[in-house]
C-alpha cells in the first residue's frame, strides 16, 4: 500500500472556488497544503458570508456574490481566464451551465455533485421522474457527447460518494479475485472491469455508509441537525428513491419504473426518506438505512454493464444504503412528520463533536465468498488531525474533491469525466491520507438474517442478496 507522503501538485491557473459551506471550509486547508498557486490564485465565491474569516487564514480572496441564471456568465468572466480552474462545491447553482462555460472558455472544472438551479427537487409542479438525480446526470452526458473528448477536462461527481466509492469499488474487485483464488492484472477498460465483475460472480453492489458522530449537544424539536449540507440532504430526502437493477433480478419491484426503455435503471414511487434497505459493515454488523438517490448507483452500474446488441448480459443492482448520523436521522423522520416542510432551525455539527465516526464503503454480494466490504472508517479525532475545524464526513468529500483537481491539473484536455472514468490508483493515492484507515472484510451476514421470525415478509430464502430481501419492511398487506 503507497505511503501517506504529502505531495504538491503546482499549477500555473487560478482557482475559484463556488461554495464555502461546511465541505469548502473543510477543502480549503487541502488546497494550500497540496497545490502550488501563483500569488492571488485562489479566489472563494460564496452567496453568503460563511467562510470569510477562514478564506483569509488562507490568503484566499472572499467575494460575496449569488449566482443566478441571468448573472453567472458575467460573474465567472470577473474572476477566471484560460487555464484557470472552477472548483463547484455549492449547491442550488447548475452543474451543466457551468461546464458549457468551462467547455467554452478553456477552464478546467471540478464538482462533488451534478446541481440542478433551484426549484427541481423540490417542486411538485414537476413529474416525479423530472425530479429525479437520473434525470440530471443524463443532461451533463449529453453536454459530454456535445463538448467532446478532447475539451478542457471537467469531472463531476467527485466527492466521497459519489466519487471515491467509484475508486473502491475497483480496489475491492481486485482484492474479491485474490480472495477467491484468481490472480489478475486491473483491467484497462470499462469491459475489463466488467467481465471481471462478472466473472467473480458480483451480483449485488450497495455503497454502504454509517455516520456514528456525535455532539454533546443533541438536536431538539424542530431542529434539522446534519454534518454535512443541509440543504443538500434535505433535496435528496424529498427526492424519489433510485438504483439500478441487475441482470440478478427477475423484475423490477413492485412500485417501480424505469427511467427509459433498456436503462436498466428505476425510480419507486416514495421518497428515499422513508425507504428503507439494509446493509453490511465492518464495525458493526448488520445495519438498516436509507435507500438514498445518488448519482454512483447509476455511473457505476453503467460502468460495469455488459451488452448483447440492446439488452444487458450482466449488469450488477447497485444502490445506495445510508444511516446519517443519529441527529441527522431524527431530523429525517421529523422532517417527514412534518410533510416535507423544513424545521424552522438547522445546525452543522462541526465543534461540538465528541466522539464517532463516518464509515463509508462498498460492499459487493452475491459471490462464492458471499459479500465483501471496503472503504473507509474516519473518526472524529483524525479528521480534526488533519483539519481542525471539519468533521470526518466534510473531511472524506473534501478529500475526493481533491483527488478530482489533481487529477484534472495533470490531465487537462480529458473533456467531461465521472470517477469511474479515471485511475482508480492515482485518485485514491491523493486521498488516502485523508480517508482514515482503509478496510477490507468479508462477511457470512445477508439481509435476511432475523427475518421473518416475528412478522412474515415477502422474502426469497433461496437468494439472499435479491432486492426484494435487501428493502427492509417487507410485510405482507
Amino acid at each position: 500500500m503507497p505511503n501517506n507522503r504529502i505531495e504538491t501538485t503546482a499549477f500555473a491557473g487560478r482557482v475559484l472556488m463556488i461554495g464555502c459551506g461546511s465541505i469548502g471550509q473543510a477543502t480549503l486547508p487541502l488546497l494550500r497544503r497540496h497545490l502550488t498557486l501563483p500569488d492571488g490564485g485562489l479566489t472563494v465565491l460564496e452567496a453568503s458570508e460563511h467562510g470569510r474569516a477562514l478564506a483569509a487564514a488562507h490568503r484566499a480572496r472572499f467575494v460575496h456574490c449569488h449566482l443566478k441564471p441571468a448573472t453567472f456568465e458575467r460573474e465567472l468572466a470577473r474572476h477566471l481566464r484560460s487555464g484557470d480552474l472552477l472548483l463547484n462545491l455549492s449547491v442550488d447553482v447548475s452543474s451543466v451551465d457551468l461546464v458549457e462555460w468551462c467547455s467554452e472558455h478553456n477552464v478546467l472544472y471540478v464538482d462533488t455533485s451534478i446541481e440542478p438551479w433551484p426549484g427541481v427537487f423540490d417542486n411538485p409542479m414537476l413529474t416525479m421522474r423530472e425530479r429525479t438525480n437520473f434525470v440530471t446526470r443524463e443532461a451533463m452526458l449529453r453536454l459530454a457527447r456535445r463538448v467532446g473528448p478532447g475539451s478542457p477536462t471537467a469531472v463531476v461527481d467527485h466527492g466521497a460518494n459519489p466519487g471515491l466509492v467509484s475508486h473502491f469499488v475497483k480496489q475491492a474487485l481486485l482484492d474479491l479475485s485474490t480472495g477467491i483464488g484468481r490472480t489478475v492484472q486491473a483491467p484497462a477498460d470499462a469491459a475489463g472491469w466488467a467481465m471481471l465483475a462478472r466473472d467473480v460472480g458480483v451480483s449485488l453492489i450497495q455503497i454502504s455508509e454509517r455516520d456514528t458522530q456525535a455532539a454533546d449537544r443533541p438536536k431538539r424539536p424542530n431542529e434539522f441537525v446534519n454534518t454535512w449540507s443541509i440543504d443538500g440532504f434535505v433535496d435528496e430526502l424529498m427526492q424519489p428513491a433510485e438504483l439500478s437493477l441487475g441482470t440478478a433480478e427477475s423484475a423490477k419491484p413492485p412500485g417501480a419504473h424505469w427511467h427509459r426503455r433498456r436503462s436498466g435503471s428505476v425510480f419507486l414511487h416514495r421518497p428515499g426518506g422513508a425507504t428503507f434497505a439494509r446493509s453490511w459493515l465492518p464495525s458493526t454488523g448488520g445495519f438498516q438505512g436509507l435507500l438514498m438517490t445518488h448519482d454512483e448507483v447509476f455511473s457505476i452500474a453503467d460502468h460495469l454493464s455488459l451488452r448483447q446488441s440492446s439488452k444487458f448480459e450482466y449488469r450488477p443492482t447497485v444502490m445506495f444504503v445510508y444511516h446519517p448520523c443519529d441527529d441527522a436521522m431524527l431530523s429525517a423522520l421529523e422532517l417527514e412528520g412534518r410533510g416535507w416542510l423544513p424545521q424552522p432551525a438547522r445546525r452543522i455539527l462541526n465543534a461540538e463533536i465528541v466522539t464517532g465516526m463516518d464509515e463509508l464503503g462498498v460492499l459487493l454480494a452475491g459471490h462464492s465468498r458471499n459479500a465483501y466490504w471496503f472503504g473507509s472508517q474516519l473518526s472524529i479525532g483524525e479528521a480534526r488531525r488533519h483539519v481542525p475545524h471539519t468533521n470526518a464526513t466534510c473531511l472524506q468529500v473534501a478529500a475526493g474533491a481533491l483527488a478530482a483537481m489533481i487529477w484534472a491539473i495533470r490531465h487537462p484536455r480529458e473533456g467531461l469525466r465521472e470517477a469511474d472514468d479515471l485511475d482508480f490508483r492515482e485518485c485514491l493515492d491523493v486521498a488516502r491520507p485523508y480517508l482514515g484507515t482503509l478496510v477490507g472484510a468479508y462477511t457470512d451476514w445477508t439481509p435476511l438474517q432475523g427475518r421473518g421470525e416475528l412478522f412474515k415478509e415477502r422474502l426469497d430464502a433461496d437468494r439472499p442478496w435479491l432486492l426484494r430481501n435487501v428493502r427492509a419492511r417487507q410485510w405482507p398487506a
